[in-house]
């Protein structure tokens, strides 16, 4: 017998205008610019205001949210935020980079093969979007879902989300996709055709001894897998043959054709202060036609003509606000990271950076965590010392003996030049490099020195060796 029950529940759904507004935020300079031309091209409410006219209908409404906008960020009074400083020809600067869209190109094609849903070929192209150039997947599954339902407002599974990783795993060339080396290596050699006695041994050794691999301690591995040292050799073999960057070289981008890279910021030190400011392009200067403003009067006793403008008009004002909130957010954002890193943009010694990570952020500017890591993503700031990546200012915490914080970048510095002014006939082991910082002040186990060394491509002590 069927029963009609009256349940209660509370479901998160998010406004387009909210959407619209996440999507913003997370864009790059060059990708607003498409995006914004495409507003243009779609809603003939919205025009370039070239010149700088107020608008007659929302002068009021849109001074109102740019005050409370300017108050935020008047908060930190050691800074000056400013616009007229630069032209829009110095502030239009760009920088060459490296495009991978022929890379990421190359995927899609491959996906476009595959016998999948619309909804698994959706999930697949986000997770190939969020590869680096190297090919590597280095962000969490957990929080591609979370992108997901922010950007695409689709929920995915973490399973599914495995299920088409493994998809893209199985693409050209081999490797792609991979959430590290060993990861990468495996997946290369497993795309083998010819499984031999070596790729087998190979993939053994990956699997059950990648440390003592790393450290070439073949005895190690031949005791713990019960063959030679022949046979060993014979499986290094094959492993150096393979590639540790799969996704590097592939498609046609070179630095000459790739398009420029444009920084979001400038930030220079002038006249013993610290001045910075968003790149114009950051802030379109877009409006409602006034044209159109006129045409909603005229078609008052036409109801369906005025519905249709008036919605035009009412998504111009939606995206006008989008691109003010993001202007400011950014603004927010960039202000609290120069605060916290005041000594780096003055010196440009990477020394100089204070730990600091996307929490502290977000709890100093009362953003959520997840507008941070979208302020930070694909952003960058043009310094006295050059370009760099927003993420760049962002490390760990660590602790010397006084209790006294510093950034791990500081530690790797450490560890660097001691290597550097190290006896090369008689090379430091990672212990002895511990105590040496320990002299210095900074308490760090050997492991971490061996993770730091590894991260700055330095080999082990017997592989420094001169002779």
């Amino acid at each position: 017998m069927q029963r009609q029950v009256l349940t209660q529940k509370q479901i998160q759904r998010l406004s387009p205008q909210q959407i619209q507004q996440i999507k913003l935020l997370e864009l790059s300079v060059t990708d607003l610019d498409r995006r914004v031309n495409e507003e243009l091209e779609e809603n003939p409410a919205l025009e370039e205001n070239r010149d700088n006219t107020p608008q007659e209908e929302e002068a009021d409404d849109r001074a109102d949210s740019s005050a409370d906008a300017v108050d935020t960020t008047e908060e930190i009074p050691a800074y000056r935020l400013h616009d007229g400083s630069y032209s829009r020809e110095t502030r239009d600067r760009s920088f060459a980079g490296q495009s991978r869209l022929g890379f990421y190109d190359i995927l899609l094609a491959q996906l476009s093969l595959r016998p999948v849903s619309e909804r698994q070929r959706a999930v697949a192209a986000f997770i190939i979007c969020c590869l680096d150039g190297d090919g590597y997947l280095r962000r969490p599954l957990s929080e591609i879902a979370d992108d997901m339902a922010f950007t695409e407002n689709q929920t995915v599974s973490e399973p599914e989300l495995e299920d088409m990783l493994r998809l893209i795993q199985d693409f050209e060339p081999a490797g792609i996709g991979a959430r590290s080396l060993q990861e990468c290596l495996l997946l290369q050699l497993n795309a083998r055709e010819e499984q031999t006695k070596s790729v087998l041994l190979a993939k053994a050794i990956l699997e059950r001894s990648f440390d003592d691999f790393s450290g070439k301690r073949y005895d190690k591995i031949c005791a713990d897998l019960g063959v030679s040292i022949q046979e060993v050799k014979a499986a290094a073999a094959e492993i150096t043959r393979l590639s540790p960057r799969p996704g590097a070289g592939v498609g046609e981008d070179t630095a000459e054709t790739a398009p420029p890279i444009i920084p979001d910021f400038v930030v220079e030190y002038k006249d013993g202060a610290l001045q910075y400011s968003l790149t114009a392009r950051n802030a379109p200067e877009l409006r409602i036609s006034p044209e159109y403003v006129s045409l909603l009067k005229s078609y008052a006793k036409n109801r369906e003509a005025a519905s249709f403008v008036r919605q035009k008009i009412d998504d111009a004002r939606w995206f006008l606000d989008a691109i003010q909130r993001r202007h400011v957010t950014l603004a927010v954002v960039m202000s609290n990271i120069v605060q916290k890193q005041e000594e780096f943009f003055i010196t440009g010694d990477e020394a100089k950076l204070q730990p600091m990570v996307m929490r502290t952020v977000a709890d100093d500017t009362g953003y959520d965590l997840s507008t941070i890591s979208r302020v930070v993503s694909n952003k960058y700031v043009q310094t006295n010392f050059g370009i760099y990546p927003l993420k760049f200012f962002f490390s760990e915490a660590m602790k010397t003996e006084d209790g006294e914080e510093v950034s791990n970048r500081k530690i790797k510095a450490a560890i660097k030049k001691l290597v550097d002014e190290e006896d090369k006939d008689a090379p430091m082991s990672d212990d002895e490099i511990a105590g040496k910082l320990k002299a210095q002040g900074y308490i760090i186990a050997r492991r971490t020195v061996a993770k730091y060394r590894d991260m700055l491509n330095i080999p082990v002590a017997r592989l420094r060796r001169s002779s």
